[in-house]
């Protein structure tokens, strides 16, 4: 059968197909091009009764795409606290970079999951973006409260040294600028940078469907951070 059957079936939610290849013997753990499994599609896709299938009949929970992405990252993307706590009870590592997703995309729930399992509320990515920082620059008010409520750092600054006060600020996050502000936190001035971080696009067709941000040791680089975080994370 064709090697990425199976995963475009769990992309598509089409739970008879699963259930039909796995019966003919389809590896559960096969991979597409960017080397995402069946597993991680259906999390990305919030297919979580197959991801549920595909778990309790042996698939590796924890595969990695070629650039460290996750279906724990996945779940956290799309919020489902369900799918969430399905992977920790089969043994799957709690994420800090997951933690950082979930504050992306606002979903303030994932992230109190994470930071109660154990999620570093001050990780850094490997371009030195934070929870808070995501959190901020997209808006998101309960996530950055929480953080703060959490003990999350106001004063760590990203490869472009800017700060999370710094990001709000610049993206017109107002209300969020004034939490951080009551919070201790102060724009920080900084010089003007002479080179930027290229962002590579290696054309992948299912690279806008599966966030691959590698963890912060994984890809280490001495350029400075993208302008934009989502061109980071996405």
């Amino acid at each position: 059968m064709n090697s990425v059957e199976l995963v475009n079936a769990a992309r598509s939610g089409d739970f008879d197909t699963v259930k039909r290849l796995h019966k003919e013997g389809a590896d559960l753990n096969e991979v597409n091009s960017s080397g995402a499994s069946a597993v991680i599609v259906a999390a990305e896709k919030n297919h979580f009764d197959i991801v549920k299938y595909l778990g309790d009949n042996g698939a590796d929970l924890s595969i990695e795409t070629k650039m460290g992405g996750t279906a724990l990252q996945r779940a956290a993307e799309v919020g489902n606290l369900e799918m969430m706590n399905y992977f920790f009870s089969k043994g799957v590592k709690v994420s800090s970079l997951a933690l950082i997703v979930a504050a992306r995309y606002g979903n303030l729930e994932a992230v109190k999951l994470l930071v109660e399992k154990g999620a570093d509320v001050d990780f850094q990515q490997r371009w030195g973006h934070t929870a808070l920082m995501v959190a901020a620059k997209d808006g998101h008010v309960d996530v950055v409260k929480y953080l703060l409520e959490q003990g999350a750092n106001l004063f760590l600054k990203d490869r472009n040294n800017d700060t999370a006060m710094n990001i709000a600020t610049e993206n017109e996050q107002d209300d969020i600028a004034i939490i951080l502000k009551r919070a201790g936190a102060n724009y920080v001035a900084k010089p003007s940078k002479e080179k930027k971080a290229e962002v590579i696009d290696d054309d992948d067709d299912d690279d806008d469907l599966i966030d691959d941000t590698p963890d912060v040791d994984d890809l280490v680089s001495d350029d400075d951070a993208p302008d934009d975080i989502d061109d980071e994370l996405d």
